[in-house]
């Protein structure tokens, strides 16, 4: 799948149906999905894992026991998860046939989760995985019959074949426990039914393809994998309100930085196109290592012509020995002969204080710049100082904590100027990743 991936947009089966005889006397009277495991009932930690992950809807498959969990989950379901259950009736159905009488509320793409398994994967990643021809993408993991019995064949990243119940030698990579599959791969499934087979099938006509991923996964299947999620989830640490805090206020900046000032700032920049004019990027501190990065994201990915002070350490020394601080960013670009085709581009939290002596060298800069014609844009925090003041277009980015102005600025000044480099007006070629399939 390509462009933008909502993995919320399918919802998520889980299977909950089994009877767990693998943990015995643990799973007598009470379903594997309800077993306490970091002090929770377990199906409580997949329905937050998914809530975490963008999945707005989960159907839960049950068959044994399934009452009991239908019982819980509506009691103590996350808050923003919309819930539906499927029962097996009678008669068990095992997990293809669950999967099949639950299509109705599954609808033309879903995700298959197994009932026993805690992951760590991205499902956006998943859902780039799943080529337009295929019936489903099933994540694996490289473990060389290490834990579980290998039953995958990959080949140049191609799935070749799927056998759990006799697994060949050449076989090392193990199914992981998640899946997206279309409503086609169920075709053919009537009554009781293993999803291990269908697997199988599809894989044999090609129509599975495989999403590699590099973290193993925990599961309850078995007591010695239920004892040892219990250790890692209690040896986890919590997120610290720091953590907490700073991830919120990073959204909200984002949420608040104005999208028209950005497009002004990538008009601008556009302008270059087709012209000798030339792009000079100046950040100090952390901006500059900002500004070296955009610089070679405008070169390699825009076609512009694009320099940084920053970029030649004996040039830029040599200049503060003989003309200070203030005066080695303006002395810089008069060398380079700056003029009016040309776009000078800063990176800064405050955007230079004439008055407090802050970033003395970008005032002087910006000053030089405009009294030789070129035009000004920016990517600036606070007010946005001298920059937002003398700037044809400049973003600023929103102050939400004054205690992290820096640190957020620094950081929101690279998706900034990563849209830029990736803007239909600027770019000019791919990046690597998203240039292979």
């Amino acid at each position: 799948m390509k462009g933008r991936l909502d993995p919320g947009a399918a919802p998520c089966a889980i299977l909950c149906g089994g009877r767990a005889t693998r943990l015995g006397a643990l799973a007598a009277e009470t379903p594997k999905s309800l077993l306490p495991v970091g002090g929770r009932p377990f199906i409580d930690h997949q329905l937050d894992w998914l809530r975490r992950r963008g999945v707005r809807r989960v159907v839960l498959c049950l068959g044994h026991l399934g009452p009991a969990i239908e019982e819980h989950v509506r009691r103590a379901a996350p808050e923003g998860l919309e819930i539906a259950f499927a029962h097996d009736g009678a008669s068990p159905l095992g997990t293809g046939g669950a999967l099949r009488r639950a299509a109705p509320l599954l609808g033309p793409l879903f995700w298959v989760l197994y009932g026993d398994s805690l992951l760590d994967v991205d499902l956006g990643a998943v859902m780039a995985a799943l080529p337009d021809a295929a019936l489903g993408v099933l994540t694996v993991l490289h473990n060389r019959g290490q834990g579980e019995r290998s039953n995958v064949l990959l080949r140049g990243g191609r799935l070749l074949a799927y056998e759990k119940r006799a697994p060949a030698p050449e076989m090392e990579h193990v199914d992981y426990g998640l899946s997206l599959l279309r409503a086609g791969a169920l075709e053919g499934v009537n009554g009781p039914a293993d999803l291990a087979d269908v697997f199988t099938r599809l894989a044999a006509a090609g129509h599975l393809a495989a999403c590699a991923v590099g973290r193993p996964f925990h599961e309850i299947g078995s007591p010695a994998g239920l004892a040892a999620l219990d250790r890692h989830l209690e040896q986890a640490p919590a997120p610290s309100a720091h953590t907490a805090g700073f991830l919120e206020d990073a959204r909200q900046a984002l949420a608040l930085l104005d999208a028209g000032a950005v497009e002004r700032l990538a008009l601008l920049l556009a302008s270059l196109r087709g012209t000798r004019g030339r792009l000079f990027v100046l950040g100090v501190g952390g901006s500059a290592a900002n500004a070296s990065h955009a610089v070679n994201d405008f070169r390699v990915l825009c076609g512009l012509e694009a320099y940084a002070p920053t970029d030649n350490v004996a040039e830029l020394t040599a200049r503060v020995n003989d003309d200070g601080w203030e005066g080695a960013y303006a002395a810089w670009l008069q060398a380079s002969r700056l003029g009016p085709d040309d776009v000078v581009l800063v990176f800064s939290v405050g955007g230079g204080d004439r008055e407090r002596g802050v970033s003395a060298n970008l005032v002087r800069a910006l000053d030089y710049a405009r009294a030789h014609g070129a035009r000004v844009g920016g990517v600036v925090g606070r007010t946005g100082g001298h920059t937002a003041r003398v700037a044809e277009a400049c973003v600023v980015v929103p102050t939400v904590n004054t205690e992290t102005v820096t640190a957020h600025t620094e950081a929101l000044q690279a998706v900034v100027w990563h849209l830029l480099v990736t803007h239909p007006a600027l770019q000019a070629r791919s990046m690597k990743w998203e240039s292979i399939d």
